[in-house]
């Protein structure tokens, strides 16, 4: 009995160390792939903003790269029948964004089809707000992405579920995508520490949560960014479980 529990565990070990996964180029300029994973090896190919690419298993120790401050790995390829090295903090696990798509509701369109009607709730209480009311819609898509919209008296807010995503992956498509310029622009690197800056009329502030081993930061565990102008504006990306939020909020 022993020998076939062993014999079991190295059949699928041996499956998941082999296993393959589809990613999508997310480099506007193009994502090199190199001979070696480092920056000095030489360049196979530059896979085309959008592109499909391919994991392959790398029985070697993944070299960890960072770049714009994102903490990422040189990951091994296959692409266009070349194998090669990429840095995986330009890839998304979904299409990236195409042309003309410039807000998260829009790209869930894009890359699933809507599971059903939109479900509106409504809610009419004077403890609410002044208006006494506030509404709210929410859309599930087929592939398990979830947008909602909530809109009340002097205020409103979004969020955004986004199954086998990351932070990272979460922060790089809404660089992507151009939709709060104001809170993440294009040329914005990813957040590793807390700030606090003055701006025209008020002030930005991004907080970075980070997990710790043994005393010691780790991963990040959740971005918020404040924006105050006059309105207040809050922003924040964290993972729930095997999902990735995106939570947009502003108000007087």
């Amino acid at each position: 009995m022993k020998k076939i529990i062993v014999s079991v565990a190295a059949i699928f070990l041996s499956f998941v160390s082999f296993s393959q996964f589809t990613y999508y180029a997310a480099a506007k300029a193009g994502l090199s792939m190199r001979e070696q994973p480092n920056t000095n090896a030489k360049i196979l190919e530059k896979i085309a903003y959008g592109e499909k690419l391919v994991t392959i298993a790398d029985e070697s120790q993944q070299v960890a790269i960072a770049t714009e401050g994102f903490n990422g790995f040189w990951w091994k390829v296959k692409y266009n029948n070349k194998t090669g090295y990429i840095v995986n903090s330009y890839v998304l696990p979904m299409p990236a964004p195409k042309a003309g798509v410039k807000t998260l509701s829009d790209y869930f369109s894009q890359v699933s089809t809507k599971a059903g009607s939109p479900l509106l709730i409504k809610k009419s209480e004077a403890a609410l707000n002044e208006m006494g009311e506030s509404t709210i819609t929410k859309q599930l898509f087929k592939n398990g992405m979830e947008w909602q919209e909530e809109k009340g008296y002097e205020n409103s807010s979004n969020l955004c579920l986004l199954p086998d995503f990351t932070i990272e992956q979460c922060f790089l498509l809404v660089r992507l995508l151009g939709q709060y310029p104001d809170l993440i622009s294009e040329k914005d690197p990813f957040p590793v520490k807390n700030t606090n800056t003055k701006i025209e009329a008020g002030s930005k502030s991004i907080e970075v949560q980070r997990e710790k081993y043994d005393g010691k930061p780790g991963p990040v565990q959740k971005i918020k960014i404040v924006l105050e102008q006059g309105a207040i504006t809050e922003f924040e990306i964290f993972t729930l479980g095997t999902q990735a939020v995106i939570f947009w909020t502003s108000g007087v």
